[in-house]
């Protein structure tokens, strides 16, 4: 009887959405997060002198693009074939799998480790823009998926 009850609470406070909300979802987390990092990346740009910040920005630009081409659209491109292919409401959190949120968890040490570690802000500010940039351009497939 008691697991019974315990499944009843657990149905009835499900997060459930429809796939259209996990495309949303991922394709905002995406974005924002590619801003997060781009912000970080012009912070650390700013303060240097004009040729050596355009350098650095435009370097991180077509590492972005690069990253993008190779790597973040293959992975938006398998995510939006997984949550097209969700039928009903599932639960809020499954536009990621577990694989992506312990690789998320990882990502995120990484980046505080690196932000604190004597690694030069002008050099960091590549891995940023290049993560950020690849980021901010796959959260694009997953906003077309939704208005096409």
């Amino acid at each position: 009887m008691p697991s019974n009850r315990l499944s009843a609470i657990l149905v009835k406070y499900n997060p459930a959405v429809t796939n259209r909300w996990h495309i949303a979802l991922g394709g905002v987390t995406w974005g924002l997060v590619g801003l997060l990092l781009c912000r970080y990346s012009y912070g650390w740009l700013s303060p240097l002198q004009f040729p050596r910040a355009l350098l650095f920005g435009f370097l991180g630009i077509i590492i972005a693009t690069i990253v993008y081409w190779y790597g973040m659209s293959k992975i938006a491109r398998e995510n939006l074939s997984r949550l097209q292919a969700i039928k009903g409401k599932t639960c809020i959190f499954g536009f990621l799998t577990w694989k992506s949120y312990a690789t998320i968890a990882l990502m995120v040490t990484l980046g505080v480790t690196l932000r604190h570690s004597a690694v030069p802000k002008d050099y960091l500010s590549l891995v940023y823009t290049s993560m950020g940039g690849g980021l901010l351009l796959g959260s694009i497939q997953y906003y077309r998926s939704l208005f096409l």
